[in-house]
């Protein structure tokens, strides 16, 4: 199975792009309070967040950036920029061994976001 295609509304990251695109190499969906169990997706979070505030923070996150996807994007209109994703809520019905997504899509939210715990994985559903 592919990556995910990734919506990101967190507008106030150093990896957005227009069209709610992502062009983080990685992200990381965690549980948002560290040894509790995530019930829903305002308990998770994406741990890769990196607010933009100066060249400093953008600088500090040019590690996780998808050049590839990021550069093709620019010449291939539509084209989408899949970051690979790492998720440890093991708690939500798309989680699979190796901590691996299994939703087709993932939308991550949070506009306006001044931390990773103000972002949240709306894809998220409760195991049953």
């Amino acid at each position: 199975m592919g990556e995910p295609l990734i919506e990101c509304e967190v507008d106030t990251c150093t990896h957005w792009m227009s069209g709610n695109l992502c062009s983080a190499a990685n992200i990381d969906i965690l549980h948002e309070e560290e040894g509790r169990m995530t019930q829903s997706d305002a308990h998770t979070e994406c741990k890769s967040f990196a607010r933009k505030k100066g060249l400093a923070n953008l600088l500090g996150s040019m590690d996780n950036v998808n050049w590839g996807g990021v550069v093709s994007s620019l010449f291939t209109p539509g084209q989408q920029i899949n970051p690979s994703v790492s998720c440890i809520v093991n708690s939500c019905h798309f989680w699979a061994d190796g901590n691996l997504c299994e939703a087709d899509r993932i939308k991550v939210t949070g506009r306006g976001a001044n931390e990773c715990q103000d972002t949240n994985c709306a894809t998220f559903e409760n195991k049953a």
